[in-house]
């Protein structure tokens, strides 16, 4: 049994990586199913939230990351099991919701870190073939998991929670490792701690809701505290505490990595949506995962990865500018994401600043706080071009993105914020590019 299941080491990256993606299908499919009530829509929420916080808490009372993705993939079978009691409430949906997001959260972060260390410390590396087989298999098991959607959300738990089962079956039989660590774990402000998890958690629940939910009532609000929130944090950052782990450039090159992600997986789901129905969603975040697989073996070909990363984000964003172009743009902006994110991985992880089997989940925690900045970014681009534009309210593009109707005129208004957001990450690159030219990065 254990033979079989070593020769079944393509699974995992699927897996690890879907865990991002699969809960949400299923989980907007509830939501859409019961005429996008808002008890409904509570298990995507919950989901959203806890995957983009969850790493905040974390730094209080941290495990070792072995165990930790073990304890990420026991919560997602727990959160698969309360799914498949969905159906005598949904108060366990919301339950199912938080557990599958609190997995997604720690799952990738903890996996990623199991693999450098599988790597470096006992020389365990997958094939290259199984690259090739991630993809069929990711293939297949995308099929099967759309068809049971539309069939019985009971029976795709079922079939998500026996994939974990696999999963953790799978993960048991990789080598067992030794860390020595000399780099003490550091001692983080509880109150700092606490305030990025619940202004992240709320954030994102207010943004998420208002936008499913077609409606603005709170985004203004949220807009201007946050704003108020940054210029304090800002200030406490720089003047209280200026010992940090990762010096501000650094900083920023994983914080527009997650603003990068973010991009794509929603704003370029709600640009395509109201452009051209629902089944971009799928089309996008089967692009998003095909790049992902696909990305390793074309980042071994690439001699100068730097070089490769700033014309290849250019270059997609140029695609992204023309409407005919729009797919091969999100494939492009995809891959070189991803081998964005591999480069900093590779340099994080090897950055002596935090003990061994801490550092990659300290860059995703800043990973998630750029996917929140992205958010607010992307909603006052919008707020403040429909007001710009007068022909059209945010409400409108709101109430577009959830099809209970379709205006016309947020079409241009979304082009406009397309433009705008575009021209910012454009700008950032530039500014980030010019600044790594000055200053070394990840080296002591």
């Amino acid at each position: 049994m254990k033979k079989k299941f070593e020769s079944l080491q393509f699974i995992p990256f699927v897996l690890v990586n879907g865990m991002n993606l699969f809960p949400i299908f299923i989980l907007v499919h509830i939501f859409l199913q019961n005429n996008r009530e808002f008890h409904y829509l509570l298990p995507l929420l919950f989901f959203y939230c806890f995957k983009s916080t969850i790493l905040f808490l974390i730094r209080l009372k941290t495990l070792p990351m072995r165990r930790l993705l073990f304890v990420a993939i026991g919560l997602g079978i727990l959160g698969c099991g309360f799914g498949l009691l969905l159906n005598q409430s949904i108060a366990f949906g919301w339950i199912a919701g938080g557990l599958l997001g609190i997995c997604s959260g720690l799952m990738f972060p903890s996996y990623m870190t199991v693999m450098f260390h599988e790597r470096t410390l006992n020389d365990f590396n997958n094939k290259k073939s199984n690259q090739l087989y991630s993809l069929g298999f990711a293939i297949v098991f995308s099929t099967i998991l759309f068809k049971l959607i539309d069939v019985s959300i009971v029976g795709t738990f079922l079939f998500l929670g026996l994939n974990l089962l696999l999963l953790a079956s799978i993960l048991s039989t990789y080598p067992t490792y030794t860390i020595d660590e000399t780099i003490p774990y550091p001692n983080y402000s509880t109150i700092e701690t606490l305030v990025l998890f619940f202004v992240g958690f709320f954030s994102v629940f207010i943004i998420k809701g208002d936008k499913k939910l077609g409606v603005s009532h709170f985004l203004l609000t949220l807009m201007i505290i946050m704003a108020i929130l940054l210029v304090i944090y800002f200030i406490y950052y720089k003047k209280i505490t200026r010992q940090r782990q990762f010096r501000p450039l650094e900083s920023a090159m994983m914080l527009y990595k997650g603003m990068l992600t973010n991009f794509i997986l929603v704003f370029c789901t709600l640009y395509q949506m109201i452009n051209h129905g629902k089944s971009s969603l799928m089309i996008i975040y089967s692009l998003y995962l095909t790049s992902i697989i696909i990305s390793p073996m074309m980042a071994k070909k690439i001699q100068n990865k730097e070089r490769t990363i700033f014309y290849g984000l250019m270059f997609s964003f140029l695609l992204l500018i023309m409407h005919e172009l729009f797919y091969v743009g999100v494939f492009t902006l995809s891959v070189i994401t991803s081998i964005y994110n591999q480069q900093l991985n590779q340099a994080v992880y090897h950055y002596p600043v935090l003990p061994r089997d801490f550092r990659l989940i300290a860059k995703y925690r800043l990973g998630n706080i750029g996917s929140i900045l992205h958010q607010l970014l992307m909603m006052a681009t919008l707020f403040i071009v429909t007001k710009c534009a007068h022909n059209v309210s945010l409400d409108n593009i709101l109430r577009s993105y959830t099809f209970k109707q379709i205006d016309t005129n947020a079409i241009s208004v979304l082009d406009m914020s397309k433009y705008a957001l575009l021209g910012w990450f454009a700008i950032i690159l530039i500014i980030l590019q010019n600044r790594q030219k000055k200053e070394a990065v990840f080296s002591k």
